[in-house]
């Protein structure tokens, strides 16, 4: 399962703020993933209140029944109302294969502000994609922390410094896909 209602969000308790986040959900059952090394499978009925994070109708002591191995097997999720065969990507499974990559991280800097999402990592930078087309190519040396995001040393508007122009070939010299200019010439307006 790689969306639905509950899936990456921030999960709380009722006396515990940042109990982890969900890995992955069932008809009947979330998983949440904890920060130390923590695992509970809380059952749907648990859910009090679902906004920007799902907040749990117990308290932190009271979840230790649904505590379980980080290392025992995901639950099969719901499947995906739609098919898309060899084209379909998961990313938790990507990112379950490689656990070490910073790929589709969020991106925060130093005063917790949002930059963007890991695109590409490259022996020395991170490769971001931000809010309003921007991308930015920083180098690692800058990277302050990597949790659930990667925290950098840097504030905006030092993070401009880093900017370059989204179209521009990956650090590796791969080109990135642009839009066909026949179908979008560059005199093109948009809609009047």
């Amino acid at each position: 399962m790689t969306s639905g209602k509950y899936f990456n969000k921030g999960v709380k308790a009722l006396d515990e703020p940042n109990l982890g986040y969900v890995v992955r959900e069932t008809p009947d059952k979330i998983i949440v993933f904890g920060e130390k090394n923590e695992r509970y499978d809380i059952p749907i009925a648990e859910i009090q209140q679902v906004g920007a994070n799902v907040l749990i109708g117990l308290k932190y002591n009271e979840l230790a029944k649904y505590s379980v191995s980080r290392d025992a097997p995901l639950p099969a999720g719901r499947e995906d109302p739609w098919d898309e065969g060899d084209r379909m990507v998961d990313l938790a499974t990507y990112e379950g294969k490689y656990p070490n990559t910073l790929f589709n991280k969020g991106v925060r800097a130093k005063n917790e502000d949002h930059v963007g999402h890991v695109l590409k990592e490259t022996d020395d930078k991170i490769v971001i994609f931000g809010e309003n087309n921007k991308r930015f190519d920083i180098p690692k040396s800058l990277i302050y922390q990597v949790g659930m995001n990667v925290i950098l040393k840097i504030d905006f508007p030092e993070i401009f410094e880093y900017e370059v122009p989204k179209e521009a070939p990956l650090p590796t010299g791969e080109p990135i896909e642009t839009v066909d200019r026949d179908v979008f010439p560059p005199d093109y307006h948009g809609p009047k």
